[in-house]
């Protein structure tokens, strides 16, 4: 499959796709007032195109005798995120729930990611954790509140993409967080902007946390050997996402989560995937297969997207059953932010300015 027809078949399979209504940053909020940034509580309308079909818990509801709930702020397919008022300490936390039974089975994923954050508390890019247990309904973590995932803050810019100097520092900064949960023999299988997000105080607006520690699973042993592959380790993660070794049903190692930053990266750049409005898995597959080929020649890196050419290579050359070089794949991040800091401002910060100016040019 060569570039023009992957451009036939992003052209036959474009269609309008209606996005998921972005949080909206509010400093206004009497109640809540030592938050910088605050997630937007989720209206009905909203609950109802995130295929919500009930709140699993309803605002004004004290969950645990403790936590006063205020609504909605985040959902998925496995849980719903509540922003909740500590009735002890007065302070703000998000507490994320999944229902102790899905279609008549036990669900696990959450236990898996209590234990996971809990292993992690202290490392720089996971939030803090406050409470973690079950009730007779639910799995749950009382967890720091942040900021709206990257996936989010893109669609809220003008341009529809972030600058080169912001994805850089969130690129650097997302292969560090990688950096710990490998150490630690995990890789976490859904990388992507969505699971990406800022702190919402003055202190940590700038810091990057890495979210849902669900689909994690152990690569190596707890003396850091590394686990037998299994001939069919099926899919795990995000289509959109994934690696060329995923769409394979290959056994998952960090290159595949740090292809995933790649993806995710290449999305908030320049504002959508090259398959994006692809639909069907194979295709999708081929594509990301081509983008390897190419060698960072063809159509896809030209742009705003040339500021990953480096990085691309760079990972297309890694072997994925060896330790990546984090510190090469970091520092080949500082070259797309630099001049920048990373406590500098951010797009966020600056009202997209540099997108702004990037589109006049």
């Amino acid at each position: 499959m060569d570039t023009q027809e992957v451009s036939a078949i992003q052209r036959r399979r474009s269609s309008k796709a209606s996005r998921i209504l972005s949080f909206q940053i509010n400093t206004s909020n009497s109640q809540f007032p030592n938050l910088e940034i605050l997630p937007k509580m989720s209206t009905k309308k909203e609950i109802a195109e995130k295929r919500i079909k009930q709140l699993h818990l309803t605002p004004g509801t004290i969950f645990m005798n403790r936590w006063s709930i205020e609504g909605m702020i985040g959902s998925g397919g496995y849980g719903q995120i509540f922003l909740a008022m500590d009735t002890k300490k007065n302070e703000v936390r998000a507490v994320k729930i999944e229902p102790k039974m899905r279609m008549e089975m036990i669900t696990k994923r959450m236990i898996m990611e209590m234990d996971v954050m809990l292993k992690m508390q202290g490392k720089q890019h996971v939030p803090l954790v406050y409470s973690s247990g079950y009730n007779n309904e639910f799995n749950f973590i009382v967890m720091q509140l942040l900021s709206e995932n990257t996936g989010d803050i893109r669609k809220r810019s003008p341009a529809g993409r972030l600058s080169k100097e912001t994805v850089g520092r969130i690129v650097y900064q997302t292969v560090n967080a990688l950096k710990d949960i490998h150490e630690m023999g995990y890789v976490h299988r859904d990388v992507k902007p969505a699971n990406i997000c800022f702190g919402c105080h003055q202190q940590n607006r700038h810091i990057l946390y890495l979210l849902d520690f669900g689909l994690l699973r152990r690569f190596k042993t707890d003396a850091g050997i590394r686990k037998p592959s299994r001939p069919n380790a099926g899919f795990k993660g995000t289509e959109r996402y994934v690696s060329v070794r995923v769409h394979e049903k290959l056994e998952q190692t960090p290159w595949d989560d740090l292809f995933s930053v790649m993806y995710s990266a290449y999305e908030l750049v320049v504002g959508e995937v090259p398959w994006r409005h692809l639909e069907d898995v194979e295709e999708i597959h081929a594509v990301k297969k081509l983008m390897n080929e190419l060698n960072n020649n063809g159509e896809m890196f030209k742009d705003s997207a040339s500021v990953l050419i480096d990085f691309h290579k760079m990972l297309v050359e890694l072997d994925p059953n060896v330790d990546p070089p984090y510190e090469k794949l970091m520092n080949c991040a500082k070259v797309m932010y630099q001049p920048k800091e990373l406590n500098d401002l951010y797009d966020w910060d600056e009202g997209f300015k540099l997108t702004l100016s990037d589109e006049k040019d």
